[in-house]
């Protein structure tokens, strides 16, 4: 099975900056006038996290493919790398193919832009002639079931209606390469219902689909195999059970 993502080395360091003890100032007075020197009474230090640490998997074309662990293990940067929002401190990525991608409220839309604008903005990103996303338009606002908010900017929407129209888009608009972070996380019952026949109909069209999510009964439907992300680190990639099995011992 030839790769479509190929991620080889991949770390993320971020600088963590937090205040020193503050220092009261009677105290720095004192010292002020013993020596004749006075120090800020407030700063910073810094420290490094590493939110990615020398992680290395492939997933292979039409596959799809879970990635779980505890909340501060690197999921979401790792998506947001794939997706080109976020550059790597070190390391390297390969995709093929078109990439659409569903992240945390927020990134992919325009906010000052309608949601009808923003549905034919997301396709002209991806290439697509306007008279093809003019096709997938009323498929696309059925499924999200704004069609009273369509022309309303985006900014004015609530998480829900959001991730509504966003997912609507990422499923509808051609593309090879699925990047999901938690898209059932928000929303009604029913409505995540809809999402999960929605993909598993794009996995039968042989699509690739990375899927980051806390619903490890979507996870065991959905993903052939999984990533199991803790502290930075890839603890297990391999078959979908044994890393759910592996990520409940370690809570």
């Amino acid at each position: 099975m030839k790769p479509v993502i190929e991620v080889a080395h991949l770390s993320k360091k971020y600088q963590v900056f937090s205040r020193k003890k503050r220092v009261l100032l009677r105290e720095e007075l004192e010292r002020f006038f013993r020596s004749g020197i006075f120090s800020t009474p407030q700063g910073r230090e810094n420290q490094l996290f590493w939110a990615l640490d020398d992680i290395s998997f492939s997933v292979g074309a039409g596959e799809t493919v879970g990635v779980i662990g505890p909340n501060g293990s690197g999921k979401s940067t790792l998506l947001k790398i794939l997706a080109g929002i976020t550059p790597p401190t070190s390391g390297q990525v390969t995709l093929q193919g078109k990439i659409t991608s569903l992240l945390e409220a927020g990134a992919g839309f325009h906010f000052e832009l309608t949601g009808r604008e923003n549905i034919y903005f997301c396709g002209a990103i991806l290439g697509m002639p306007r008279r093809e996303i003019s096709r997938q338009f009323a498929e696309i606002v059925d499924f999200s079931g704004i069609e009273n908010f369509l022309d309303t900017p985006v900014k004015f929407y609530s998480s829900g209606m959001y991730v509504r129209l966003a997912f609507s888009v990422t499923a509808h608009l051609r593309s090879d390469i699925l990047l999901i972070d938690e898209a059932l996380a928000v929303g009604d019952e029913a409505f995540q219902k809809k999402c999960l026949l929605k993909m598993r109909q794009i996995i039968r069209e042989g699509r690739t689909i990375l899927f980051v999510s806390h619903n490890l009964a979507a996870i065991s439907d959905l993903c052939q195999r999984c990533v199991l992300l803790t502290g930075g680190r890839l603890r297990y990639i391999g078959k979908t059970a044994r890393c759910i099995e592996a990520y409940r011992e370690l809570l």
